[in-house]
């Protein structure tokens, strides 16, 4: 072929090959669309998050932490419907005085029901028909608690029908039992200046407080008529008659009463009771009652009013146990026990470590409800008899964190364990 046909022949062919080219993509185009399978969606570890595209702009996803470092739930609730609690009661402790204001405002929403609160302890008491609201607040804001737990029935003493702890400690004096303390003779101006707290049943009027200066706070306010309790206790600490002669009757005394007509109370009451007595001055407060087991807003309670140099004294309880009744079990509580006429402890009066010291408390004669004489028992009594001698050394001028020390250093040494008698029986020092 001759050299000048060439370039004519290899134009032809690149026509050629572009007009086909031209025509499969014609065909190609209007060929109907074909159906494409599309893979089933593969299943999403329920650890991973799962993330939506929009067309607008996504922010980045929070980042999710790995189970092992996921915040911690909320403590459950225990079981709060505990023998010797109130049935369907809680109490609830809070870091913060603005925690316990936040639950209040949301309580109702759980189905709580507020029966009572202390900013100052930090502590509500509600009610509740189960606990499921309570789980799920505590789900949402654990970190604003401190404590759930029963609310403690707090009682005045009862006394064990029979004799199991030993075979003594029945001997009555039949009077104050002064006269084996050193408190015999003039007490009239005993315990002037201080104010002496009676955490109980109430104080009604009796002869014997005829000249008593009283100031009544009525915590429980149900309208009922006073177990006569307290009234006992009153005029054991300041009364002034001849039939009955309290230790200390120049106090001042502040009648706080937290146990309704049966003598019932409970621990809430007791704690907001105690707070109350130290805000208003008392030197000394008296507790003739007792629980079986403690809490953190009781605990509290007392130590708050020890920062303003309280005197607490509580009574050891009257169940025959190796164990003190609350709050005469705590640190730093003047615990107090009781011995019979002979100076051997009451077949009643609970024993354990930690009792401070005894007092005459059986067949005491004291005042009661309805302008009545009486003759008891109980470590009650004890406890009012050691509230008198407590009053009057502060009267004297002693510090209050001087006088647990005195009173164990100066108390007469008795034939039986510390468990049972403490330090000894309690004497007056002149």
């Amino acid at each position: 072929m001759p050299p000048s046909r060439l370039p004519v022949i290899a134009f032809a062919a690149a026509i050629l090959l572009m007009t086909g080219a031209l025509g499969w993509l014609l065909i190609e185009m209007n060929r109907a669309p074909q159906a494409v399978a599309i893979p089933a969606a593969i299943p999403v570890r329920s650890d991973r998050p799962v993330i939506k595209t929009t067309s607008a702009p996504v922010a980045a996803p929070a980042v999710v932490e790995p189970a092992s470092q996921a915040a911690k739930p909320a403590p459950k609730v225990q079981t709060l419907n505990v023998p010797g609690s109130i049935p369907n009661e809680a109490l609830l402790t809070f870091r913060t005085p603005e925690a316990l204001a936040a639950f209040r405002d949301r309580a109702a929403l759980v189905g709580l029901e507020v029966l009572g609160y202390d900013p100052k302890l930090r502590s509500a008491r509600v009610r509740f028909r189960d606990t499921s609201g309570l789980e799920r607040d505590l789900n949402e804001h654990g970190d604003d608690y401190t404590h759930v737990g029963p609310n403690y029935l707090v009682r005045v003493p009862g006394l064990p029908q029979t004799d199991t702890a030993n075979a003594g400690g029945r001997e009555p004096f039949r009077s104050q039992g002064l006269e084996m303390i050193g408190a015999a003779g003039d007490r009239s101006g005993w315990g002037q200046g201080v104010t002496v707290a009676v955490i109980d049943s109430g104080i009604s009027a009796h002869p014997s407080l005829r000249n008593a200066q009283i100031t009544h706070i009525d915590l429980v306010n149900d309208g009922s008529a006073m177990n006569g309790h307290g009234t006992a206790m009153a005029s054991l600490i300041a009364g002034s008659s001849e039939t009955v002669g309290g230790v200390a009757p120049a106090v001042k005394l502040l009648d706080i009463r937290v146990a309704d007509t049966n003598g019932d109370s409970n621990t809430a009451l007791l704690s907001s009771a105690i707070v109350k007595a130290a805000d208003l001055g008392a030197r000394v407060i008296n507790i003739s009652l007792g629980s079986s087991a403690t809490s953190p807003m009781l605990e509290e309670a007392v130590r708050y009013a020890q920062s303003r140099n309280a005197v607490i004294v509580a009574a050891a309880g009257n169940e025959q146990q190796n164990a003190l009744s609350m709050p005469a079990g705590l640190s730093g509580v003047l615990s107090v026990g009781a011995v019979d006429a002979t100076g051997t402890q009451a077949y009643f009066s609970n024993s354990g470590s930690g009792l401070t010291l005894v007092a005459p408390g059986v067949g005491i004669v004291s005042g009661y409800a309805d302008n009545k004489l009486v003759i008891g028992s109980g470590t009650s009594q004890s406890t009012a008899i050691t509230t008198g001698v407590v009053a009057y050394l502060l009267g004297r001028g002693y510090y209050s964190q001087n006088i647990i020390p005195l009173l164990t250093r100066t108390a007469k040494p008795l034939d039986a364990p510390n468990t049972a008698v403490g330090a000894g029986l309690i004497q007056v020092t002149k």
